[in-house]
């Protein structure tokens, strides 16, 4: 039985590796099936050390993102063979929401409803979804669905590559950016609900792109309107930073004006946002954003967070946002320091924050001069990240929360710097190193 758990990832990770080879999908990047086969066992391996992680340094399966999820999943998969309306029903959110499924179903999850509402979608029903749909193939195997979840953000991440190679025309600048950013490729790999984040920001943009660059397929409309939904419920903060920053992409298209469309978009946004607010008191944002963080604060204070860092409490008021914004972009751009360093797990994102902020550095002194489409694409990547960062900021009193949900803007910001970066400009010594040349032609 032992041989079969085994067996069977390998077959599905050997199958993957095939498709990833044989697919013309993954022809048309540039870039050569051997390095996406190798970005690809990259993730598998991240959700191998997730798994291992998440059993032995955090020991409370229950607790566990990659196994509450996975673990609530069978009991909705259970019903596929006492009661399959019943199944499908839930799969797909059909006439599921009674006293029947809660007696029977719902009462035996952990994660099917949240223990606070904060007037949002329940992302956690996506993943245990989702979950109870690959156990048709999986037979419960929990690195099976791993792999399953790793194939989805690769195709995010692989749709970003494509984004990024257009306007770079850098082969190993894009791979960096995508494949090789420690905490992206982390987070984002295994049974956690960033795995589909990944998936629905990567296609969305990549989408939206072909759209702004005049390919008008029905398939890139019904693509976007299948991913609005997914990006919205999965994590309602990245869509709010996404939709200003794409639409003042778009706009700009039409105009030589690049950042004065991007603030009057941000404001308009934000305008838009405050009068829904006063119409629909539920859905006013400052009151869900500032009862997130005092819940978060309270919740990090009650169970003693080791990573935990001072935040005053905000105001439902737009002046106590604003006012507290800038030390929220910089505790999400900087923090853990080395002084907050109370674990082996806080090394890695201070060596990384360390990196992105020597590579922004590098990029601005070597820089070179971008042209128009560039220089648009660069606004709406600082755009989107800056207000990521910013609602992060807000919001997360926990370094580790942080470290973790700022992920979907990293590769953006980097890219930033490397789009700036003139390789001419590097020194002879690296341009010419006979080892990154030859990494450089497997690419």
């Amino acid at each position: 039985m032992q041989f079969l758990n085994i067996l069977l990832p390998l077959t599905y990770l050997a199958f993957f590796l095939w498709l990833i080879g044989k697919l013309n999908y993954f022809k048309t990047s540039g870039f050569s099936s051997i390095s996406l086969q190798f970005a690809f066992l990259i993730k598998a391996f991240c959700g191998l050390v997730i798994y291992l992680i998440y059993t032995y340094y955090y020991p409370v399966r229950m607790e566990a993102d990659t196994f509450k999820y996975f673990d609530d999943s069978k009991f909705l998969y259970n019903a596929l063979w006492e009661h399959p309306l019943d199944y499908f029903k839930m799969l797909f959110g059909i006439n599921c929401e009674n006293d029947y499924f809660l007696k029977q179903y719902y009462s035996d999850m952990y994660n099917w409803y949240r223990s606070y509402d904060n007037g949002l979608l329940n992302d956690n029903r996506l993943v245990i979804r989702l979950n109870a749909f690959v156990r048709l193939f999986s037979f419960g195997n929990y690195h099976v669905h791993s792999l399953f979840f790793n194939s989805l953000t690769f195709i995010g991440s692989y749709s970003l590559a494509r984004l990024f190679l257009v306007f770079s025309e850098s082969k190993w600048k894009t791979y960096l950016v995508v494949f090789l950013i420690p905490s992206f490729v982390f987070w984002s790999a295994g049974i956690l609900k960033e795995s589909i984040l990944i998936f629905a920001l990567g296609s969305f943009t990549w989408n939206v792109y072909k759209l702004i660059s005049g390919s008008h397929k029905i398939s890139t409309y019904l693509w976007i309107l299948f991913l609005i939904p997914i990006l919205f419920i999965m994590k309602f903060y990245v869509f709010v930073a996404l939709i200003p920053a794409i639409l003042a992409w778009w706009i700009s298209q039409k105009t030589k004006r690049t950042i004065s469309i991007h603030l009057v978009t941000i404001v308009f946004c934000l305008l838009v946002a405050l009068g829904i607010g006063t119409i629909f008191p539920t859905y006013n944002f400052l009151v869900i954003m500032a009862a997130k963080q005092g819940d978060f604060i309270n919740l990090a204070n009650f169970l003693n967070v080791n990573s935990s860092i001072y935040m005053d409490y905000l105001e439902p008021k737009l002046w106590s946002f604003i006012k507290a914004s800038p030390k929220a972009f910089i505790n999400t751009l900087t923090r853990p320091w080395p002084t907050e360093l109370k674990g082996i797990l806080f090394y890695p994102p201070l060596f990384e924050n360390l990196f992105i902020i020597f590579i922004l550095f590098t990029g601005w002194f070597y820089r070179k001069k971008v042209n128009p489409q560039q220089w648009k694409f660069i606004i709406f990547c600082l755009t989107f990240s800056i207000l990521l960062f910013v609602i992060i900021g807000l919001t997360t009193p926990i370094i580790g929360a942080i470290v973790r949900y700022k992920i979907p803007a990293i590769p953006f910001l980097i890219f930033v710097a490397l789009l700036f970066l003139d390789d001419s400009k590097l020194p002879q010594k690296l341009r010419s190193n006979k080892f990154i040349l030859w990494l450089h032609s497997y690419l």
